[in-house]
């Protein structure tokens, strides 16, 4: 990916900055984890503002925070010190839905343990943007850019944080709406299916629906597979393979 600080007019800066806002945009449209959306996220940020440290997105899922995607070592120890402490310029960042700036860690008053390990990562200045709003799903995400010098972002990389930081924040909602209705949509496949071979089984054995059901989740639990995958099986075959007794049954 083109870096936005090779071309020396500003004119093309701007047109390599679109650039990569493109070719974020478009790699997480085609994502089929989040894991991989927010790689492309990371990568994006080291092309639009080189010289970082290391850049990574945390992804929180109720009281759970991890990070799903890093440039290296040093930002995934930055984002484990906030974990540890509970607190720091990341999770401030998802928990307001705003940009936090800490300008040079030695001299920043807030989060003292956090900000004793940044300095010793020879983390100097960071920069935390929200990108999935903490209210908008069942889980939020922000981004974090890490310096080595104190000052690491003058206003010229703030803009252009703040401009990947509104294309990912699009493009990772969208990512998540998609993949939510994925869920709904094979969530309704998988219940239609079940109900199905409930149906077949009451047919063939002469059982109630309860009766069904309960059959279905003996050999689901024995076989130690699916309910819906028993489901199919019945529904492609019109029996049920029963691992317990060692037979077919029809």
């Amino acid at each position: 990916m083109t870096s936005v600080s090779d071309p020396a007019n500003p004119e093309e800066r701007v047109a390599a900055l679109a650039a990569v806002a493109h070719r974020l945009h478009e790699e997480v449209r085609g994502a089929q984890e989040a894991a991989e959306a927010c790689e492309a996220v990371v990568r994006a940020a080291e092309a639009a503002l080189p010289g970082l440290l290391g850049a990574s997105v945390t992804v929180r899922r109720g009281q759970r925070v991890t990070t799903v995607a890093g440039s290296g070592d040093v930002p995934r120890r930055a984002d484990d010190a906030q974990y540890a402490a509970g607190q720091g310029p990341c999770l401030e960042a998802i928990a307001s839905g705003c940009r936090v700036h800490v300008e040079d860690t030695a001299a920043e008053g807030r989060w003292p343990r956090v900000t004793r390990s940044f300095t010793e990562l020879g983390v100097r200045s960071v920069l935390s943007s929200p990108l999935v709003p903490v209210d908008d799903l069942e889980w939020a995400a922000g981004l974090n850019l890490y310096a080595a010098a104190p000052a690491g972002f003058d206003p010229d990389q703030r803009a252009r944080a703040g401009v990947l930081q509104a294309v990912a924040a699009g493009s990772l909602s969208a990512f998540a709406h998609r993949r939510r209705a994925l869920n709904l949509e094979e969530a309704v496949a998988s219940n239609r299916d079940i109900g199905a071979a409930v149906g077949v089984l009451m047919a063939l054995r002469k059982l109630t629906r309860e009766q069904a059901m309960l059959e279905l989740r003996r050999v689901s639990q024995n076989a130690n597979r699916k309910l819906r995958d028993v489901a199919a099986e019945v529904l492609d075959t019109g029996q049920l393979s029963d691992p317990a007794v060692g037979a077919v049954q029809r």
